[in-house]
C-alpha cells in the first residue's frame, strides 16, 4: 500500500511528521533495553519448554497460553508465543532484543494509527497530534517494556492493519479482493495473538459510520453507505468461528477451559453479582481513561484488594456512576455533528476496551494498564478533539502555535513519566517492590514481593509479606503453597503441612499445592496419605502431567516400578512426551528390564533436553550392562560435564571409575583428575 493512497486528497502523510513519529514511540523506552525479564516473562519466555527448539514449537498451538493443566486454561495465544520462540531460537535469551522487538513494534502501530486516522478524513493535524501523544504514552510502558505485552502491541499492529486493508479495498465502489482478503488474514492472525482482537469488526463499522465526514451527514444516508458492504463485512465473522472452534477443540470451552476458573484474588468481581460487576466495570472504564490522560499513578498491580469498588450499599455512588453513563451517552450524540472526533474517540476507546472491561463477562483481571494500550488511542482523540480550534495562532502575541506546543508539551511530559516508569520494570525486586508501595492493599502484590524475597534468600522477612497477604485475602491459596515451602525449609514439618493442606483446600486442583503437601507428608513418614493425596488430585485433574509424574516419583519411592511405568507412560502421554517424562519412563523400564524401549526413551528425552542427566544415567547403566564401558562412561562424564556442581553425578562417575579405572584418561581427557580428584 502506497503512503498516498493511505491518505484522502489534501490531506497527505508528510514525512517529517512519520520521523516525529518514530522518534517519540523509540526514545522514550530506549533505557528500559537492559532490563531483565520480569514478571510472567520468565514463565512465558525465558523457561517456557514448547520455545526452546523448533521440534516442541507445534505445542503452543495444543497447549494453553501458560502451558501445563487446563485448570488454568484462559488463554490461547500461539501466534505470539511462535513470535517469542523464532527470536529464541536466533539469539537466545536476550532481554533486550525481545524488547527491541516491541519498541518497534509499538513505533508500528503509532505509524499505523496516524494513517489510519488520516484516510478516515478526520485530519492530519489530528492524527498527527494523537499519534504522537499515543507514542510517547506513560501509560504504554507496562505493554511496551514488559516483554509479555507484546500480545497487546502486536494485536493493536494487526487490528490496525486489518482496519487500513479494509479502507484499502473499499476505497472504490467496487471491493478489492486482495485487500479484502489481506484484512481477513490479519484480523485471524490478530485474535490467535490476543482474544481482545475480536473487535476487528467493530473497529471496521466504526470506521465507517465517520469515514470521509459521513458523521454529519444524515443517519438514513450513513446507513445506506454501510447496508451496502453489508455481505463484505458479515465475512468479518469468519475469523472469529475459526477462533471459537479452535478455542473449543484445545481449551474444552469458548472463553476459558472448562476446567479453569477465574480467581477472586485476581479479579474480585467474579464473586459479585452480573449488575453490580458491570456497572463496577463502567466504573473503571473511568479510570482507564484518566490514566491515560494523567499517568502519574502508574502501578503493574489492582488486584484483591486495591481497588475500591462498588458494593450493593453504595446508593448514592451507584446513582453517580449512573449519572456519568447517561452523560457520557449524551455527550456522544450531541458531539457526533458537531465534533465527530470526540464521539469517534469515545466510541473507539469503549468499543475496543469493552471486551475486557468485565462488563459482559468477568475476565481473569480486574485492571491492567496494559489492556489499554490500544483503546487509549481513543482518549487522546476525543481529548484532543476538544481544544482544535479552525485556527491555533495568536498574531497579536507572536508567530507561536499554541496547538503544536501543548502536543509537544503532553509529548515532552509524557516522554519523562515514561522514562523513570521503565527503570521500576529493571527486575523483579524493582517491580514488586514497586507494587507494594503503591498498591500496599493488595494480596497479590504483598505475594509477589514475598516471593521476590525467598528468591534472594530471605525466608523470615517473606514470610512476613505471605502472611499479610493471607490476611488481605485469606483463601490465596499461592501464599499458603509458598508459605508450606518455608516452614518445610526450616524443618517446621508440621506447620508446613497445615499450609499446604490449607491451600489445597481451597484449590483442590493447585498442582503446587498437591506437590508440595505429597512431598511434607512423605518427609513426615506419612507414605499413604502421600499416596492418598496424589491419587485423589489424579481423579480429580486426570489431564495433569505434573500429577502425573509426581505419583511415579512415589511409585519409585515405595519400590512400585510397575506402578511407577504406568504413571510414567501416562505422564509422557500427557505432556506430549517432554524431557522429564521420557527420562522417567526410561528409568522405569530398564528396571523392568526392557532395555531397547528405555534406551530408545532415553535418547528422545536428551533430544529434547541435553542437560536431563537422569537420560544419561539410564543410558550409562544399559551400556555397562551390555559390557559397552566406553559408552557407559562418556554418559556418565557428559552428566557431570553438564552439572559439576551436582554430588550425584560426581559420585556415580567416580563409581564407575573405581570399577573401571582404565577408562579414566580416555573417556575424560584432561577433566579426568578434576573429577577423580573430587572423590
Amino acid at each position: 500500500m502506497k503512503e498516498e493512497e493511505l491518505a484522502p486528497p489534501g490531506e497527505r502523510a508528510s514525512r517529517w511528521i512519520l520521523w516525529l513519529i518514530v522518534v517519540s514511540a523509540v526514545v522514550p523506552f530506549l533505557n528500559g533495553l537492559p532490563n531483565g525479564f520480569t514478571y510472567d516473562d520468565k514463565i512465558i519466555i525465558r523457561d517456557n519448554p514448547r520455545l526452546a527448539a523448533p521440534g516442541s514449537a507445534l505445542s503452543v498451538f495444543t497447549t494453553h497460553y501458560f502451558g501445563g493443566s487446563l485448570s488454568t486454561g484462559q488463554n490461547y495465544r500461539p501466534v505470539v508465543l511462535l513470535t517469542y520462540a523464532a527470536q529464541r531460537w536466533v539469539h537466545g535469551n536476550r532481554p533486550s532484543l525481545f524488547r527491541a522487538v516491541n519498541i518497534a513494534l509499538h513505533a508500528l502501530v503509532c505509524l499505523l494509527a496516524y494513517f489510519w486516522i488520516l484516510r478516515l478524513g478526520l485530519g492530519n493535524s489530528l492524527a498527527a497530534a494523537a499519534s504522537l501523544w499515543f507514542a510517547a504514552a506513560a501509560v504504554h510502558v507496562e505493554a511496551v517494556t514488559s516483554l509479555v505485552g507484546r500480545a497487546e502491541v502486536l494485536a493493536a499492529v494487526l487490528v490496525l492493519a486489518s482496519a487500513l486493508s479494509w479502507l484499502w479495498a473499499t476505497a472504490a465502489e467496487r471491493v478489492l479482493r486482495g485487500p479484502y482478503f489481506l484484512c481477513l488474514l490479519f484480523f485471524l492472525l490478530a485474535v490467535f495473538v490476543k482474544e481482545s482482537a475480536v473487535v476487528v469488526p467493530g473497529v471496521v463499522l466504526l470506521g465507517e459510520f465517520f469515514r470521509q465526514g459521513r458523521s454529519q451527514g444524515r443517519v438514513r444516508s450513513l446507513m445506506a453507505a454501510v447496508w451496502v458492504r453489508r455481505w463484505w463485512l458479515s465475512g468479518l465473522l469468519f475469523p472469529l468461528f475459526i477462533l471459537f472452534v479452535v478455542r473449543l477443540a484445545v481449551l474444552e470451552g469458548f472463553l476459558l477451559s472448562r476446567h479453569a476458573g477465574i480467581f477472586e484474588v485476581e479479579n474480585p468481581l467474579v464473586a459479585t453479582s452480573a449488575p453490580l460487576r458491570a456497572l463496577n466495570g463502567f466504573v473503571l472504564l473511568g479510570r482507564y481513561a484518566l490514566t491515560c490522560l494523567f499517568p502519574f499513578d502508574l502501578a503493574a498491580d489492582h488486584s484483591a484488594y486495591s481497588l475500591r469498588l462498588l458494593s450493593r450499599g453504595d446508593g448514592l455512588l451507584i446513582l453517580l456512576a449512573l449519572g456519568a453513563g447517561v452523560a457520557v451517552f449524551l455527550a456522544i450524540l450531541a458531539a457526533w455533528r458537531r465534533v465527530p472526533a470526540f464521539s469517534f474517540g469515545l466510541l473507539f476507546f469503549l468499543g475496543t476496551l469493552f471486551p475486557a472491561s468485565n462488563i459482559p463477562f468477568p475476565i481473569g483481571t480486574i485492571y491492567a494498564e496494559r489492556l489499554v494500550y490500544l483503546p487509549s488511542l481513543g482518549v487522546f482523540l476525543a481529548a484532543l478533539s476538544l481544544f482544535q480550534p479552525r485556527g491555533w495562532a495568536v498574531p497579536r502575541l507572536s508567530r507561536v502555535k499554541w496547538g503544536e506546543l501543548g502536543v509537544t508539551l503532553l509529548v515532552m511530559v509524557n516522554a519523562l513519566v515514561t522514562v523513570n516508569r521503565n527503570r521500576v520494570w529493571k527486575d523483579d525486586t524493582s517491580l514488586f517492590t514497586d507494587m507494594v508501595a503503591k498498591r500496599p492493599g493488595s494480596a497479590k502484590a504483598r505475594y509477589n514481593l514475598g516471593y521476590d524475597l525467598y528468591r534472594r534468600q530471605r525466608p523470615d522477612e517473606a514470610a512476613r509479606q505471605l502472611e499479610t497477604a493471607i490476611e488481605v485475602f485469606p483463601r490465596h491459596y499461592d501464599a499458603f503453597t509458598l508459605l508450606g515451602r518455608i516452614y518445610r525449609e526450616r524443618g517446621d514439618l508440621p506447620r508446613s503441612i497445615r499450609a499446604y493442606q490449607k491451600a489445597v483446600e481451597i484449590f483442590p486442583g493447585y498442582e503446587r499445592a498437591v506437590l508440595g503437601f505429597s512431598g511434607a507428608l512423605m518427609a513426615a513418614g506419612r507414605t499413604q496419605e502421600a499416596e492418598r493425596t496424589l491419587r485423589s488430585a489424579s481423579l480429580r485433574t486426570p489431564q495433569s502431567a505434573a500429577i502425573a509424574s509426581a505419583r511415579a516419583r512415589h511409585f519409585e519411592t515405595t519400590g512400585e516400578w510397575k506402578r511407577a511405568f504406568h504413571e510414567w507412560r501416562r505422564a509422557r502421554i500427557l505432556d506430549s512426551g517432554s524431557a522429564e517424562s521420557r527420562a522417567g519412563l526410561a528409568r522405569a523400564l530398564q528396571r523392568a528390564g526392557r532395555a531397547a524401549e528405555a534406551r530408545e526413551e532415553a535418547r528422545w528425552a536428551l533430544w529434547k533436553d541435553a542437560s536431563k542427566i537422569e537420560a544419561r544415567f539410564v543410558l550409562s547403566e544399559i551400556y555397562e550392562e551390555e559390557g559397552k564401558f566406553l559408552p557407559a562412561c562418556v554418559e556418565l562424564a557428559r552428566a557431570w560435564r553438564s552439572d559439576r556442581a551436582n554430588p550425584v553425578t560426581l559420585a556415580r562417575l567416580n563409581e564407575f571409575l573405581e570399577r573401571h579405572p582404565e577408562l579414566h584418561a580416555r573417556a575424560l581427557g584432561k577433566d579426568a583428575g578434576g573429577a577423580s580428584g573430587a572423590k
